[in-house]
């Protein structure tokens, strides 16, 4: 970096891949924008409805809108996401920001700029799920599906060394980035607003589920458990209404305000989260509005529920795990105020400190890892990990 360029404040500019939808990758998005409020955002695709509405005003999308339903035919436009994020032009960028859960990080940079990867995680149809993603698709596309992952996994390796320095949100995003594509990476976990997700009311009689429809996320445990048992639940988010069935149980709201979900999450007796999540933020939401939480005890859910003290976790992705869970979950005391203090340790502003201060690093090419032991691959510090690879 030249001295000169050091001199004024850094022009950051935030890379993002589609934003046709309100999850977690957005709500980081979000909260970067804030943390960088003179940022320029750049995004595949930007659905100002379903997407996040705060930053409507600042983002630009690439020439994949000229499509016709674009935003709705996202996924299908996938084999043209390597062109139409190498098309954006950001040489006049001091520092780039991907955020990237597809294929964001591949955006094409210069010698004297500085980008950092903020990775939700490598793409998991790429890397983790290839077979299943092929077995998807009618028998005579399968061969065509084939060649176009085997395409994108190989420019995806590439695009990675496009990155000066990978942010990890979890643990098992760490890993992955090591596995897939032999970088070391620092962890900083998503930002929580718990100025937003804040106590209220009395808990209720049901229990919550707050989730996409989607095979992974697995609310077929949640709603066959509470039909065993005979507990009410409540299931909302994008696509849930197509799960409705006659049930003596189980409530479909599909999706609701962000203002109803806090309001149910307040009267929930707990939020049931029975999927694999790389980290998993609406465990901690669940918590900020200081209420527990019933979680599959794998990936993220490990990294963000204390067992017994912010919620219970259940070892095996079963209904009879999850019943039993339930069970000892009802015969737990849980301390909202414990639960509340705990979500506060993953806020927005800590995010924002420790974004600053890794951007801050990275320009002055200082290392963001610290120091690291080599002896088990990984330094623990202020809640960020470093993942080193071996090998």
């Amino acid at each position: 970096m030249k001295a000169t360029t050091l001199r004024r404040r850094p022009r950051v500019a935030i890379v993002s891949d589609t934003m046709v939808q309100t999850g977690g990758a957005e709500r980081v998005v979000e909260t970067l924008a804030e943390v960088f409020p003179d940022a320029a955002i750049f995004t595949l695709l930007y659905d100002p409805v379903r997407g996040p509405s705060a930053i409507r005003g600042r983002v630009t999308e690439s020439w994949l809108r000229r499509f016709p339903a674009a935003t709705t035919l996202a996924k299908a436009l996938l084999p043209l996401y390597p062109s139409a994020i190498e098309s954006f032009d950001l040489d006049e960028y001091d520092v780039i920001i991907s955020s990237h859960h597809t294929l964001a990080k591949g955006v094409l940079r210069n010698a004297e700029q500085v980008h950092l990867c903020y990775c939700h995680t490598p793409m998991r149809s790429l890397w983790e799920r290839p077979h299943r993603e092929v077995d998807r698709v009618p028998g005579m596309l399968r061969p065509l599906m084939r060649f176009v992952l085997a395409y994108l996994r190989g420019w995806d390796y590439c695009a990675a060394s496009r990155v000066d320095y990978f942010i990890a949100n979890s643990d098992v995003t760490a890993e992955r980035i090591a596995k897939h594509y032999h970088r070391r990476s620092r962890v900083v976990p998503p930002p929580i607003d718990t100025e937003r997700f804040t106590p209220g009311g009395v808990s209720g009689d049901f229990y919550l589920v707050a989730s996409r429809n989607v095979p992974y996320k697995r609310i077929d445990l949640a709603i066959e458990a509470a039909e065993r048992l005979g507990r009410r639940l409540i299931v909302v988010g994008d696509r849930t209404d197509s799960l409705v069935r006659p049930s003596d149980y189980v409530s479909f709201y599909g999706r609701v305000s962000d203002s109803r979900l806090i309001t149910l999450m307040r009267g929930a007796r707990a939020l049931i989260n029975p999927q694999f999540e790389d980290f998993g933020m609406t465990v901690l939401e669940m918590n900020a509005c200081g209420r527990p939480v019933i979680a599959y005890a794998k990936g993220g859910s490990l990294e963000t529920v204390i067992d017994g003290r912010t919620g219970i976790l259940f070892e095996e992705q079963t209904v009879e795990s999850l019943v039993a869970a339930i069970e000892r979950f009802e015969e737990t005391a849980f301390d909202s105020s414990v639960i509340r203090r705990h979500a506060e340790s993953f806020s927005k502003r800590r995010f924002g400190e420790t974004m600053r201060r890794v951007v801050d690093e990275a320009l002055h090419r200082g290392s963001i890892f610290g120091e690291v032991d080599d002896r088990h691959g990984l330094v623990i510090g202020d809640r960020e990990r470093n993942i080193v690879t071996v090998g």
